[in-house]
């Protein structure tokens, strides 16, 4: 074999090596970069059960849009969907309160970006018994019911007789925490038992005549749900007030006209807490959620559009 035939050999080995190389780097480089995009992929998103209905329909009509997105909700309490996205669990938090310090350093300290967005705007309702005709509280009656300092109906000014029985949907709910932030109390001896569920709590008003019932109030605010309209109509919404002394015009209901002026003294914001550095799926469903057709499904869930104008027009009723 001549000298030029043995280099022609040679060379070709050696592109023929670094062909495979190249190819081995490319999929091994192509496996570890494959990520979802704004409308395709798989994530995982962490939410507060108190929005299970909002979210589960906007997830619904995303997925209706966008046949590749795959987004598994798991509904929980909102300190266990937090506590999922720091440890890298979901992708998202659909919660109602911003992050701690100490959840924040976690990002910090790993340099991981995480954004919030607000998207949505509803309250604390509380609940009583269909025949129970005492419904206005002020915060401070709520308070002293809540700490145990008062006890019975006719202890916060009420004609019916018997302790009040507070009820949420689970110890560590973003519905009690937000009563307990807001009151400054502990999280430890209320005098509150749980029921389980939004829904259970609802149910459990329904037969006890003294009960007082905490839920998120987009269970009760869906106009078009029958389900959230047989809620409405077998209990009774109690309308509350800064101060148990003030006037009866200062009392609301946490409805559409009083969220949206900020009237109703116990609305809170819904926002979507997003671990995500690229233009993932996160991204795309919370565009989505925060667009025109998102809003709208906020809208008819009863809750409060935050990134949309809304219009409020008043009509005079004639008898």
């Amino acid at each position: 074999m001549n000298l030029k035939n043995m280099l022609n050999m040679r060379t070709n080995n050696i592109l023929g090596s670094l062909l495979i190389t190249t190819v081995m780097m490319s999929c091994g480089t192509n496996k570890s970069e494959v990520k979802d995009g704004p409308t395709t992929g798989t994530i995982s998103l962490g939410v507060d059960e108190s929005f299970q209905r909002v979210v589960e329909a906007e997830k619904v009509a995303f997925r209706d849009n966008y046949h590749f997105a795959n987004i598994h909700l798991q509904f929980k309490p909102e300190n266990e969907a937090i506590a999922d996205l720091l440890n890298d669990k979901v992708r998202g938090a659909v919660v109602t309160r911003e992050l701690t310090e100490a959840e924040k350093a976690v990002f910090t300290r790993e340099k991981i970006t995480y954004r919030s967005f607000k998207f949505a705007a509803d309250g604390i309702a509380l609940l009583v018994h269909a025949s129970n005709k005492d419904t206005l509280i002020g915060l401070d009656q709520l308070k002293a019911l809540l700490a145990g300092k008062q006890k019975t109906w006719k202890s916060i000014g009420a004609s019916r007789s018997g302790d009040v029985e507070l009820v949420v949907d689970k110890a560590n709910s973003s519905n009690i925490k937000f009563l307990v932030d807001l009151f400054g109390l502990g999280n430890s001896g209320l005098a509150v038992s749980a029921a389980g569920s939004n829904k259970d709590v609802i149910e459990y008003v329904k037969s006890h005549p003294n009960a007082m019932g905490i839920i998120g109030s987009n269970w009760i605010s869906d106009g078009d749900n029958p389900t959230s309209l047989g809620f409405i109509r077998s209990v009774n919404v109690m309308s509350v007030a800064k101060e148990s002394s003030l006037p009866k015009a200062e009392f609301y209901q946490p409805f559409g006209y009083n969220l949206a002026l900020k009237k109703y003294p116990l609305r809170r914001e819904v926002k979507i807490i997003l671990k995500e550095s690229y233009l993932g799926l996160g991204t795309g469903f919370v565009n989505y959620v925060c667009g025109d057709m998102g809003q709208l499904i906020v809208l008819k869930s009863g809750l409060i559009p935050l990134t949309r104008p809304i219009t409020i027009r008043q009509y005079q009723i004639s008898q």
